[in-house]
């Protein structure tokens, strides 16, 4: 029964990490390379810092008995005796903790026993070197692992004696905790000037550890976080719990793993963020500067990794704004990403939400601070989001260059999440093996989980958030490494870098930058004769020439660590700083012109001024809400179609803005989606909306409004209305996917008319009088077949024919279409028609003048624009008297990657002969084309497969189509393909268009609209974006809620301006009203009202 229970805890591991991935390493080229190398691994026993986290195999604890097993050791570096060097703490699992004192150059001697430090084996995880009690000397404390199994202890606090020896006094200090602890991290959270402490626990597997997010509320003994005041400030050398006062959450659903005390909103409080393993999302808290924090994770972040290790805050593109990096373990090679598990399903994704947890996604999370207190995770774009299985990362500028790298630690020492081991686990017969049999099966199961050394990753900073992977190249090397800190150890102006390893000797890589570059630095050290003598929380600004650098002092970052005190500025070439700003914990700022480069700056406290809370208004906007709300029906597209990348029954809203009852003014008709009445909304000359009710719009709320336009179909003076219907969860010819036409009877009164129109999955409506009869004609442009993913509906050019009805006069398999503007592209007086959607170009049907069209796409210079395009519009942005193309796409800031070159393919085709049509897409990862959909997936709708395929490793080799389903390209039905993913702007040049990717900025979140507002001085391109309908393997395109282009008379864009729209929604239509107002809507939520404070 043990046994079996055991058996039991592991799978509940495996099936909580099964999109966590196994990594093999492709050595480069340069890997043996003999050149200076930015670091430089020196011999440990030349360096005397003797040391190895072994790990064996032991029968009564093991990675079957306790699941972060194999999480490692950490490092803490710090000048324990003030002489200038600083001195390593590393801890151990299962040997004994060692302390050793810098002797300089690089040298350095093993002190434990003599400095007290305690020599019994007990399970250490982190480790934190703060002077606790204002003496001016470094106390250590160590978090523990202490009540499971063999492993009793409780945390330990070392206090400094100042003569190189330690006292431990947790007890007395009341911070002997006694549970699952992984790091404590100290911060003056009150101002009071003694510094408070968080200590970050985690969770095991247990019935208390799942459910809803209610149980957040309810405290764990053993695995919730803990919250302590110190009340040194109060004559008392103690600390005082206040967990539950504080407003930290201490339940069991949290896994935590990485704590960064950062002043987040830059209102001088430490915040603090806090990184959750599995299903508990990461913990964003907010100081209110009154003891008390606010968790606000859902404000700020858009979403969070799902399996969140180690974690650091920094500045990573030099705008004085703290980015925060979290790490994952999504693998970055081809053969491991298919033989490991995936994401969530979308079913299990579906269950999390309505348990109240937010969005995560297995992969590292790069969360630039965009202001306002928002931030947008960017890297998929800057495809800093796969290092495989990750510990440590930290956030720092290794080769003085001006900008912060992110170092990470990688590789885990046995893999239980290898799908094919787990394959082998349920083949096991436990049955065969009695209790006395126990140890036996055990460390059977553990010697056949996979093992493979993982590099160490520096993303180099190269600028403009643009980011080049290295490992070899800079001196790292394989290894299973956990906790990492950083220093200045041989006081040569660079950081060098200490790695606590598994099984393997302790790392130190010595930077060269020195040597082989001609970068300057600066240094800052601090000396105040406040409480809080060594300053933790302090803030430094340099400024250079219009340059802002930015550090805070926050030891504790990274994985189970903390890193030197000493601020280290990188300056590239700067050779001259104009000022440096220092803000003292305490708020007080001073300002000093007088600092040496390239080498250490004592600076000694003199306050010149007090820092105020006031924050900048970012916003050049006034928001306020609209009596509207968009109500989506709950219909799962993945139920049906388990193979597609987005869902289609989530369309809309519609919207319709103008003058219905003729007195001038523009009205406003808002769609529904199936089963929602429609909005309708008459104005009035103050520019307030009244609510009208329509009853012929109230009888046809089964319907879907998916678009709407006006237009007048009787050319009596008056606007009908024309909605387009639509629902993916429908079947082709479904009554409730017909089109319908309301008559205006010229006061806002309409009534349906009853025709003959399209019964498709609409996708759009476009109105113009291509013809130029006089009469509106119309473009209905479909958006799928329902239930067949891919495959290309029929969309219709209808000609008002004058009569009050429409006749066909062209239908075509044009794409599955999202939007189409009627557009005299070539300057010949005649309405051409421009088209967009999902897996084809930017499509231009040239009218022939005779009510004909022809497609010029190829001919344009279009023919390679296939892309998943949202959006297009218009406008002269050169002033060359051309009408220029602005299209909105998925965005750069995606999963997948397409080019010319390497298209993303979409092969259609009914593989396995059942009668229904089978969609499989092949994409580029990291270099080599695989299959989108996992193999259980494609299992689940090919059965076949399953013979062809008899394990993950097998399947991992799939790179084309034919080796997956046998049957050549050529022989396929149908091939769609995407090949650009950017949103565009194309200028016309007369005879075709040259296209060129709108701004940086734009670029991480798809665009859903536009709105164009021409100024006399400038073009203002305004959108909104974000998209949730994307499967969770891709996760939803949440980067950019909307933001303002500016371009100039001579076509080129000026910086973008954010909307500063919350990032956790997306937003489908922003339509122009009055008064420099413009109404932003969303799909499944409410609607907004902004209004610039400027013309």
């Amino acid at each position: 029964m043990v046994l079996k229970l055991k058996f039991i805890t592991i799978l509940l591991f495996i099936g909580c990490i099964f999109s966590c991935k196994n990594i093999e390493t492709k050595t480069p080229s340069n890997k043996d390379d003999k050149s200076i190398k930015l670091f430089k691994s020196l011999n440990t026993q030349e360096t005397g810092l003797i040391f190895k986290n072994q790990l064996a195999y032991q029968e009564n604890l093991n990675i079957i008995d306790y699941l972060y097993y194999y999480n490692g050791g950490g490092v803490a570096i710090g000048d324990i005796n003030n002489d200038g060097l600083d001195d390593i703490y590393l801890t151990a699992n299962q040997g004994t903790d060692r302390l050793f004192l810098n002797l300089g150059n690089l040298k350095f001697k093993d002190i434990t026993a003599s400095s007290n430090i305690e020599m019994r084996n007990t399970w250490s995880s982190g480790v934190t070197m703060e002077d606790l009690n204002n003496d001016g000397l470094l106390d250590i404390h160590v978090a523990k692992v202490g009540v499971f199994k063999n492993l009793e202890t409780h945390n330990l606090v070392y206090i400094n004696q100042g003569n190189l020896t330690f006292k431990e006094q947790s007890t007395e200090l009341g911070l002997a905790f006694k549970g699952y602890s992984t790091q404590a991290t100290f911060l003056d959270y009150d101002q009071d000037g003694d510094l408070d402490m968080y200590l970050l626990n985690h969770s095991v597997h247990t019935p208390r550890s799942y459910g809803s997010t209610e149980k957040r509320l309810v405290t764990d003994s053993l695995f919730g976080d803990r919250f302590y005041e110190n009340k040194l400030n109060e004559g008392t050398f103690k600390f005082e719990e206040v967990t539950h006062e504080a407003g930290i959450y201490s339940s069991a659903l949290g896994y935590g793993l990485g704590i960064v005390a950062t002043d987040v909103n830059n209102d001088g409080y430490m915040d603090l963020y806090i990184a959750n393993d599995f299903h508990e999302n990461d913990y964003l808290y907010i100081n209110q500067g009154n003891k008390t924090f606010k968790e606000c994770a859902e404000l700020y972040l858009p979403h969070t990794s799902r399996f969140s290790m180690g974690v650091d805050a920094a500045d990573l593109n030099n705008d004085a704004l703290v980015d925060i990096f979290t790490l994952d373990m999504m693998p970055y090679t081809k053969d491991v990403f298919l033989k490991s598990g995936g994401e969530d399903t979308d079913k299990v994704t579906e269950i999390k939400k309505n348990f109240g947890f937010r969005p995560q996604y297995a992969r590292n999370n790069f969360q630039l601070n965009t202001g306002n207190n928002s931030f947008t995770d960017i890297a998929l774009i800057t495809e800093t989001y796969a290092t495989d299985w990750s510990w440590s990362t930290l956030i720092q500028d290794f080769d003085n260059d001006g900008l912060n790298d992110i170092f990470i630690t990688n590789g885990i020492f046995k893999r239980p999440n290898d799908l094919d081991y787990i394959k082998y686990l349920s083949t096991v017969n436990f049955a065969n093996y009695t209790k006395s049999k126990q140890t036996e099966i055990e460390k059977k199961l553990i010697e056949e989980m996979p093992t493979l050394k993982i590099p160490n990753v520096l993303f180099k900073n190269e600028g403009n958030l643009s980011f080049k992977k290295l490992s070899y190249e800079v001196g790292l090397s394989d290894s299973y490494s956990n906790g990492a800190a950083y220093s200045d150890l041989d006081n040569d102006g660079d950081l060098d870098l200490v790695i606590n390893n598994i099984n393997e000797n302790v790392t130190l890589l010595e930077n060269t930058s020195n040597e082989s570059t001609t970068n300057n630095f600066i240094q800052f050290s601090f000396v105040t004769d406040s409480v809080n003598k060594n300053s933790t929380g302090i803030k430094v600004k340099v400024h250079s020439n219009g340059k802002i650098f930015v550090r805070e002092q926050s030891p504790t970052r990274g994985f189970q660590s903390s890193s030197s005190r000493k601020l280290h500025f990188g300056l590239g070439s700067i050779n001259h700083i104009d000022s440096v700003e220092i803000i003292w914990p305490d708020k007080t700022i001073q300002t000093t012109k007088n600092s040496a480069l390239n080498s250490l700056n004592t600076i000694i406290k003199n306050i010149n001024r007090k820092h105020s809370n006031k924050k900048k208004l970012a916003h050049d906007y006034i928001y306020s809400k609209f009596p509207y709300q968009h109500l989506e029906n709950n219909y799962q597209d993945y139920s049906r179609e388990p193979l597609i990348p987005e869902k289609l029954s989530n369309e809309g809203p519609a919207v319709v803005y103008a003058d219905f009852d003729g007195d001038g003014i523009k009205d406003l008709y808002l769609g529904g989606a199936r089963f929602q009445e429609p909005y309708f909304y008459i104005q009035s000359k103050q520019n307030t909306f009244s609510p009208k009710t329509v009853s012929d719009f109230v009888k046809d709320k089964g319907y879907e409004d998916i678009s709407a336009a006006a237009f007048d179909l009787e050319n009596d003076g008056d606007l009908d209305l024309y909605v387009v219907s639509g629902g993916n969860d429908l079947k082709e010819g479904d009554p409730n996917l017909q089109d319908r036409i309301y008559i205006n009877d010229g006061k806002g009164n309409f009534e349906r008319l009853q025709a003959q129109l399209p019964t498709t999955n609409g996708g759009v409506i476009a109105v113009g009088d291509y013809n130029s009869d006089g009469f509106d004609d119309l473009f209905i442009g479909a958006r799928s077949i329902p239930g067949a993913y891919g495959n290309t509906p029929i969309s219709l050019i209808l000609k008002n024919t004058g009569k009050g009805n429409f006749q066909v006069t062209a239908q075509d398999k044009i794409g599955m279409i999202t939007d189409a503007k009627w557009i005299d592209i070539n300057n010949d007086t005649f309405l051409d028609l421009v088209i967009v959607g999902d897996w084809m170009p930017i499509t231009v049907l040239l009218n022939n003048k005779e009510g004909k069209f022809t497609n010029e796409t190829q001919k344009l210079g279009l023919g390679n624009t296939n892309g998943m395009w949202n959006c297009i519009a218009f406008a002269d942005i050169d002033h060359n008297g051309k009408i220029d193309i602005i299209a909105g796409n998925a965005g750069a800031n995606f999963k997948w990657k397409a080019s010319i070159e390497k298209p993303i393919k979409l092969y259609i085709d009914d593989f396995d002969k059942n009668g229904q049509p089978d969609p499989i897409i092949f994409y580029t990862f990291f270099g080599d084309q695989i299959p989108f959909a996992s193999k259980d997936k494609l299992i689940g709708q090919l059965p076949y497969l399953k013979k062809k395929f008899l394990s993950y490793k097998s399947f991992s080799k799939v790179s084309s189509i034919e080796e997956l389903t046998g049957k050549s390209a050529q022989d396929i039905k149908m091939i769609k393909e995407v090949k650009e993913l950017r949103s565009m702007l194309f200028l016309n040049q007369g005879d075709d268009f040259k296209g060129s990717a709108l701004p940086r900025e734009s670029q991480f979140s798809s665009i859903q609209d536009f709105t164009i507002v021409e100024t006399g001085k400038a073009t203002k391109i305004y959108f909104v974006g974000n998209s949730f309908n994307y499967v969770t393997e891709l996760g939803a395109s949440d980067g950019n809620a909307g933001g303002v282009l500016t371009a100039n008379k001579s076509g080129d864009f000026e910086k973008t301006v954010p909307l500063q729209l919350p990032n956790n929604q997306e937003y489908r239509k922003i339509i122009p009203l009055e008064n420099h107002m413009f109404l932003v809507l969303s799909n499944d939520n409410k609607a907004l009202i902004i209004q610039s404070k400027f013309n």
